[in-house]
């Protein structure tokens, strides 16, 4: 896959973005993509990224006049898309390393976005007012119209729900994965107190760890130096202060900003490793820490206390006695208990991944194989290619639920999906958003697909796919069963489509009612085995009946069709060619049923309409 990622912001190699950024560029390179990095002026090679060896391909520098902040913002909110477009014939997908920082006013290519943290919701007075403003309204906007958003921990997926609006089930999580480390764990060789961090106040809680290491016992402190390591950043100066009038002031060490060669033996000096920050979106050193062997605390809030799970001492960070506590509780543990500590951390770390975290941005990528509409994974399938797909769900049955299948047009979305003034389902919704496969029934769908640039290939209909997956069955020695419809209209279509060979394991006119449990039907479509399962009850009817017993059903593939076999039999005339590719066949079912259509598809088409303009805008697009 030749992919287009964005590097920036990298914080000139001193900050946890950084390193993800290193990490996610040498694990897709070593997979095999092509990629073009976007880095910050004056990082005009790889090398300024410390990936002589692992990145070979283009790299394309920000201008000279982005070097301060929010020319950067601005650069990459409102030109780089421009950009983008003008070679988006070169790129299969676009990935955005830091989506809390840097985002996009549209997205020419298909994105997927991380977001590291929303501290700013968190710690009042992190930055500046202006760049709070930014942060909590201006960037939240245009971040939710990349394809696919990605959170670098439940916690921070957490965030997006609560501050940014977003659908959980709109939200990836893939944690961040843990570097190599070549050289012998620490923990035995070391009896220093380690925390890894640029010296930034308030947010890293550099200054109540202090006093919390003040009030220590001057003998236990003294065999257990604090050191402290990284860059001096906003506000060091609190915390250098502190740490001049902590009584222990001799036993804290600043080593400054630490890399390459060093890092090896300040982690073979720590015996313990802590972690205050009042709020973090992973924790990056805490997992490295326990793969060596390093005994940990930290705070018990957010990502940190979602990652410690049961290996590392909790703390509130804002409670000064409570972090003291358990740092005292960490020091003064017995062997054994530090041995079993040491055992879980080592366990625990191997859960986390970075080929595991690019394969996921790579497989979401990959989606490219379907237009996200409303948040409805629609299918971009030809009709032939749609068939074989149900044809081979079919054959090779996933296991716990059948699989749902799902043909979209404007009756289903009208029906499904909320926008002010209008509800909508939100059961329905769901059901759709999860289907296992989703065609586009209706040419207003394919039109919005190309207009969000992301074209869906053609309409692809129920009433067209159900003979041909009928005549593949009827080839592959797979059974059919049909629920709903006019029983006799049903037998008439299967005797038109003169399929003698076809096995049609039931036709089933029960009355569904979908305020009632009826486990009889289940129970009868169950015992005749079916291998595929024509639901013909209606949407929205068929669709909340599949989603409600979807995991019941011992069936490998349903898909509901509507009155398609009425259609089959000649009972309901079709459209003529030209009028169903011309999309106007809505208007050819209004003259044959007026008195019934025309206030059902008036609705529908007036409320898609506006739901499109809103999806135009942003909307629906997390």
């Amino acid at each position: 896959m030749r992919i287009l990622v964005s590097a920036i912001p990298y914080d000139g190699g001193k900050s946890g973005i950084s390193v993800y950024i290193r990490e996610v560029v040498r694990e897709l390179s070593a997979q095999g993509h092509r990629l073009t990095l976007l880095v910050e002026p004056g990082e005009y090679a790889a090398g300024g990224l410390g990936l002589e060896r692992e990145f070979s391909g283009e790299t394309v520098a920000a201008p000279g006049w982005t070097s301060r902040a929010v020319f950067s913002m601005l650069w990459h909110l409102f030109l780089l898309p421009f950009w983008i477009r003008r070679r988006r014939k070169d790129f299969d997908g676009f990935v955005i390393c830091a989506a809390n920082r840097r985002v996009c006013a549209f997205y020419p290519l298909p994105t997927v976005a991380t977001v590291h943290d929303l501290a700013n919701f968190h710690i009042p007075g992190k930055y500046s007012r202006l760049r709070m403003f930014y942060l909590a309204h201006i960037l939240p906007f245009f971040a939710k119209r990349a394809r696919r958003l990605v959170a670098v921990s439940g916690a921070t997926r957490a965030d997006m729900v609560r501050f940014w609006h977003c659908r959980e089930d709109d939200v990836a999580v893939l944690y961040n994965g843990l570097g190599a480390i070549a050289e012998a764990p620490g923990g035995d060789g070391g009896s220093s107190i380690l925390y890894i961090s640029r010296i930034e106040h308030p947010g890293k809680n550099h200054v109540r760890l202090i006093e919390a290491y003040s009030r220590l016992p001057r003998e236990l402190a003294a065999a257990h130096p604090l050191v402290i390591a990284g860059a001096d950043w906003k506000d060091a100066g609190v915390v250098h202060e502190a740490a001049s009038a902590s009584v222990h002031s001799d036993l804290i060490r600043f080593t400054g900003f630490v890399a390459g060669e060093d890092m090896p033996r300040l982690w073979g000096e720590a015996g313990f490793y802590v972690f205050p920050s009042l709020f973090e979106g992973f924790g990056l050193s805490l997992v490295e820490a326990m793969a060596r062997g390093i005994p940990c605390a930290c705070s018990n809030n957010g990502s940190l206390g979602e990652i410690a799970a049961d290996v590392a001492v909790t703390f509130d960070p804002e409670n000064t006695g409570d972090i003291a506590s358990a740092l005292e509780r960490l020091l003064c543990e017995s062997a054994e208990e530090r041995r079993k500590r040491v055992e879980r951390g080592i366990e625990h770390a191997k859960r986390f991944s970075w080929a595991d975290h690019a394969k996921g941005l790579a497989r979401l990528l990959g989606e490219n194989g379907v237009a996200r509409l409303f948040g409805i994974p629609v299918a971009k399938v030809t009709h032939d290619e749609a068939v074989e797909r149900i044809v081979a769900m079919a054959k090779t049955p996933a296991a716990g639920k059948a699989a749902f299948v799902a043909t979209l047009n404007v009756d289903f979305v009208a029906n499904a999906v909320a926008g002010w003034p209008f509800g909508g389902n939100d059961e329905l919704w769901g059901y759709l958003k999860k289907a296992d496969f989703v065609t586009a029934d209706g040419m207003p769908v394919v039109l919005l697909s190309r207009l969000l640039r992301d074209p869906l290939p053609e309409r692809v209909t129920g009433a067209d796919m159900v003979p041909a997956i009928c005549r593949r069955c009827a080839e592959e020695g797979l059974k059919v069963y049909v629920l709903g419809g006019d029983e006799a209209a049903v037998a008439e279509a299967f005797a038109k489509l003169g399929l003698g060979n076809l096995e049609v394991a039931g036709i089933d006119p029960a009355f569904v009612k979908l305020d009632e449990d009826q486990p009889e039907i289940v129970a009868r479509i169950n015992a005749a085995g079916p291998d595929v399962l024509f639901v013909a009850l209606g949407n929205p009817k068929q669709e909340l009946w599949m989603g409600r017993n979807a995991a019941k059903l011992r069936v490998p593939v349903m898909i509901g069709i509507g009155g398609t076999f009425n259609f089959i039999a000649g009972r309901v005339k079709r459209a003529p060619k030209w009028v169903q590719k011309s999309g106007l066949e809505w208007i050819y079912r209004i003259i044959q049923e007026p008195r019934r259509l025309w206030r059902r598809y008036a609705y529908g088409l007036v409320k898609y309409s506006w739901l499109s303009a809103i999806h135009l805008f942003g909307g629906y697009r997390r």
